[in-house]
């Protein structure tokens, strides 16, 4: 590239400190608590364009070319901005009990897809000033950006360590000025953006280096491509002698989707963008050739193991993400086998139009996954209502912390529904709800009456005078247990032969059942410790399906206790 080309240095430091003071002005209202901290939608909607548009300005940006690139940057600074602003009305990130890692972590992965793309058909478009992709030039720009964007975050850790480093050292000494300066957030943010936009200056610069770690990258794909081509074929043809049962018990459907993506990169990798490249002799081409060629074969494969998973459990938001990923895959693979059979040895021909295509379809898929017109959350609230409305899940099943923790706003206001429902949702299933939506509030419990609803026995009706005391006990210095996903079990035992009940209480978490037993001395109920090292039961599948039912057997002590003067001994 032409260095009198480049935007001058001035111009791309003026966009890296704005990015950083603009960052500082985020990160200010979260920690005082202004505008737009509380409005969750603002925040995020602010947050993705000050992180993607001026590092799209650092990128691509190019002096003489300023008109067209800035045509892209608009209408990339809306969509951005639109898709933060739905996403963060999905969820209240400055909450402590919402978990919003469930959105955030997949809205930064598809937007940073999303934006690289984006990014790419700018460059090109600005530099040829038409609506004409070519892979080629897409892919040179695709590595370039890769490259210089990796090492400019590089060069701004390095810089920041330097900086604790000097910190540290004056601190040892006594001199804490210098610490107490650089962990200020009105330092930091503007000296990381303006290094990291040093960095890409740097590195925008030296494209010729750039190209060439591309190149040597390129060489070490050759030896990988080969090697996972092998491993692919050795274990298609291992299935008809395995089955599938095996893979199916291991998640094989993930392993394959990370298969197919890995051959596609490494593809890419090697052989780039010149059709007429030929990295391998005669022989190797024509394995890779074979190899690709069965790439449709895996499609099916994970399509019938996603498809099974689907038809017992319904959608999830993880199965839709792994149908979307198969779907962009399959589409690659169908692609490339279309190439085979049109070109044969030349199948890289095709190349170039299958991943402009498909490329436009991934960038298209990131954006709508997090508009209203895709999202998964309300896709899998619906799925899953209409399993418990049809019984193909238990209400024990159904799973209400997933419904809260996992699908954020459309799950909760399906749970607030759900609660109300006398269709789908007994006693327990509303009590259920209650529990989990009030755990936001620590002074909020389940109230005795919904607790008492919530309560299954397993034969006849509990004393009163049981409940009272179980909930007081609950609702003093446990009342966690009355604030999560928890079930409730009293089961009436018959223990010493005086024709009186005895209570076994068991609480169903998520990860085991806490067990507490109740007895009567004189019309007043107390509760006896277990001689057992903590009172949970891990693996309590059939424990649980004992004391819904009601069996249960005693066993006498192998040892029986050793009374000597005034104390109890008891062998174990």
């Amino acid at each position: 590239m032409d260095h009198k080309q480049l935007i001058p240095n001035r111009i791309l430091v003026v966009v890296a400190l704005v990015q950083g003071f603009c960052l500082l002005f985020l990160h200010q209202s979260i920690e005082h608590q202004f505008w737009p901290y509380g409005s969750s939608h603002w925040l995020l909607a602010l947050y993705s364009v000050v992180l993607i548009i001026p590092t799209m300005l650092l990128l691509g940006l190019h002096k003489e070319k300023e008109l067209e690139f800035v045509k892209w940057l608009i209408p990339a600074a809306v969509i951005v901005g639109l898709c933060g602003y739905y996403v963060g009305s999905q969820d209240d990130f400055t909450g402590r009990f919402y978990r919003s890692e469930y959105l955030l972590f997949p809205f930064m992965l598809t937007m940073s897809i999303a934006t690289f793309k984006i990014l790419m058909y700018a460059q090109q478009f600005a530099e040829q000033g038409r609506l004409a992709f070519s892979y080629s030039e897409l892919f040179r720009w695709s590595w370039r950006n890769f490259l210089t964007l990796g090492l400019a975050l590089l060069f701004a850790l390095m810089v920041w360590g330097i900086l604790m480093l000097w910190a540290s050292l004056f601190r040892a000494i006594g001199i804490h000025f210098f610490y107490d300066v650089f962990i200020e957030g009105w330092f930091y943010y503007p000296v990381i953006a303006l290094a990291y936009g040093f960095g890409i200056i740097i590195f925008r610069r030296l494209t010729h280096i750039i190209d060439t770690i591309s190149r040597i990258q390129q060489a070490l794909m050759k030896f990988l491509l080969v090697l996972i081509v092998f491993v692919s074929i050795i274990f298609l043809i291992t299935l008809p002698f395995t089955g599938l049962s095996p893979l199916w018990e291991s998640g094989g459907s993930a392993l394959i989707l990370w298969m197919q993506a890995l051959i596609f990169f490494f593809v890419n990798a090697v052989y780039q963008d010149d059709p007429e490249s030929r990295p391998y002799n005669q022989w190797l081409h024509k394995f890779i050739f074979i190899g690709i060629a069965l790439l449709p074969a895996y499609s099916a494969i994970s399509f019938y193991g996603l498809s099974l998973r689907i038809d017992q459990y319904g959608w999830s938001v993880d199965r839709l993400w792994a149908f979307l990923i198969w779907f962009l895959l399959a589409l690659f693979s169908i692609g490339y086998l279309w190439g085979i059979i049109r070109l044969r040895e030349g199948w890289q021909k095709q190349l170039s139009k299958v991943n402009v295509s498909v490329g436009l379809v991934v960038l298209v898929s990131m954006l709508l996954v997090n508009s209203p017109i895709l999202d998964f959350r309300k896709i899998t609230v619906i799925s899953q209502l209409n399993l418990l409305r049809e019984g193909k899940i238990s209400e024990e099943e159904f799973s209400i912390y997933y419904f809260s923790r996992n699908l954020s706003r459309p799950g909760r206001e399906a749970l607030e529904k759900l609660k109300n429902n006398k269709e789908l949702a007994n006693p327990q299933l509303a009590a259920r709800i209650t529990n989990l939506l009030n755990s936001a509030d620590r002074n909020k419990i389940l109230s005795k009456e919904e607790f008492i609803s919530a309560i299954h026995v397993s034969e006849g009706r509990a004393p009163g005078s049981l409940i009272d005391v179980i909930y007081s006990d609950l609702s003093g210095l446990k009342k966690w247990f009355l604030r999560g996903d928890e079930t409730y079990y009293l089961m009436p035992l018959e223990l010493n032969d005086d024709e009186v009940f005895e209570y076994l209480f068991v609480i169903k978490e998520s990860h085991g059942s806490h067990v507490e037993l109740y007895v009567v001395d004189e019309e007043s109920w107390s509760k006896l410790d277990f001689h057992r090292d903590n009172a949970w039961v891990y693996d309590d599948k059939k424990f649980l399906e004992a004391v819904k039912s009601g069996e249960y057997s005693l066993a006498k002590p192998k040892w029986p206790k050793i009374i000597v003067g005034n104390e109890e001994l008891q062998a174990r």
